[in-house]
């Protein structure tokens, strides 16, 4: 007898759920099914603008921009930063979902945080010691990223050096104390309702921030002050367990959603509101990419499972699958990378453009492999404690698979 041999793919099919509850539970679109791997994709998209930014915008030599190939590379990464944004806007939908579908259950509060403590926690805790060990920083640093209190070093006037990747999940964290409790109490409309007055009030918060009247905290890591960008996330979630949200109106939605992004951006650029300098500035920036990033997240719903599309877009959906990790690593990986070439003696100062394309390619190849590693035999072990803490009758709740969210400052 032959025997028949399985092969395990890299990266898994149902390493993103929209929601435990099965496909027919409730008036839901029908964009919400089992598995939705277009939301991976949109995560690769995510963690390889970021770490296009500060790979290669931060380090480009700025004597050498006046050269063509130089300046064409900083003007392509420039945007970077906002996969922050789109980020943000995914952990708002999917989490939200995740919420909403389980709120009449039993285990609806220890099964939300049990699961998020066991995604994010471990991972956390080793890259805050390596953080501890490698950049000096001080205790009381430590002690606020150990409560998510990272967004608010400044603040506090924490001295010392920090590590700027930390200050997002403290954003998400924050956010999500609160959110779960206005999810399980308030009815669909009255959550779209709070859903709206975030994404209004939050731009008005940043230009008052900005503006010497009044300071709110920073206008760009304060979570009141950026929580917009995760409304727009809910918003969604909430319009798609609604009996209004037919594939035609989704689809109209998408294309007002896009085009509504677009016109922004083109009145952004022709007004100067792109530039942070100015309250208005502060407050209209994220907005455009804002809207253009909800319309992208529709149309991975629709397109991301069609067979074509899952295989063209495959390296992508790898990024997405490693990406928790990788967001940790990957400016550590940098200083890393600078430590070591700089006991062998190279310390090219200023670098090269050769040198900085050659320090970006090692460092995202090495942090690729180790990040995969990571996932595959470090972040899934804990994984699957999941299933164990926070068993339910309901089968579909017990494999449920919330995608975790990693975030990236929008400006380091």
């Amino acid at each position: 007898m032959q025997r028949s041999t399985v092969r395990v793919p890299i990266v898994p099919r149902d390493t993103t759920e929209v929601s435990p509850v099965p496909v027919g539970s409730g008036p839901r679109s029908v964009l919400l099914k089992r598995e939705m791997p277009g939301l991976d994709v949109l995560r690769g998209i995510a963690i390889l603008s970021v770490f296009f930014f500060h790979g290669l915008k931060w380090f480009l030599p700025r004597g050498a921009w006046a050269e063509p190939h130089v300046r064409l590379i900083g003007q392509a990464v420039s945007f970077g930063w906002l996969g922050v944004n789109l980020f943000f806007v995914l952990s708002g939908f999917l989490i939200t979902g995740i919420l909403l579908d389980t709120r009449t259950k039993r285990t609806y509060w220890s099964s939300f945080y049990i699961r998020r403590f066991l995604r994010i926690v471990p991972l956390y805790l080793v890259v805050l010691a390596i953080v501890k060990v490698a950049l000096n920083c001080s205790w009381a640093y430590v002690i606020l990223c150990l409560f998510y209190l990272a967004n608010f070093a400044v603040e506090f006037r924490i001295p010392g050096p920090s590590y700027g990747a930390l200050w997002s999940l403290a954003v998400e964290e924050q956010f999500y104390l609160v959110w779960p409790f206005l999810v399980r109490r308030l009815q669909l409309r009255t959550l779209a309702a709070v859903c709206v007055l975030g994404i209004v009030l939050s731009p008005v918060l940043r230009a008052i921030s900005v503006s010497n009247s009044m300071r709110l905290g920073s206008p760009y890591i304060t979570t009141w002050l950026i929580c917009d960008n995760l409304f727009y996330g809910a918003l969604l979630a909430i319009f798609l367990r609604t009996a209004a949200a037919t594939e035609r109106r989704v689809a109209q939605l998408t294309v007002l959603l896009g085009g509504l992004g677009a016109v922004l951006l083109g009145a952004g650029f022709s007004f100067q509101l792109l530039s942070r300098g100015t309250p208005s500035g502060a407050a209209f920036q994220p907005i455009p990419f804002l809207f253009i990033f909800s319309s992208m997240l529709l149309v991975s719903l629709r397109f991301g499972d069609h067979p074509t599309v899952y295989r063209a877009l495959a390296p992508i959906r790898f990024f997405g699958y490693i990406s928790y990790g990788f967001y940790l690593f990957h400016t550590l990986g940098f200083f890393a990378f600078d430590w070591v070439t700089e006991h062998l003696g190279v310390n090219l100062q200023p670098p090269t453009i050769s040198f900085v394309l050659f320090r970006f390619v090692m460092v995202g190849a090495c942090l690729t492999l180790f990040c995969y590693m990571s996932r595959r035999y470090f972040e899934e072990y804990f994984l699957r404690f999941k299933e164990r803490l926070t068993s339910d009758s309901s089968r579909a709740s017990r494999s449920t698979e919330e995608m975790e969210i990693p975030l990236e400052p929008t400006c380091g």
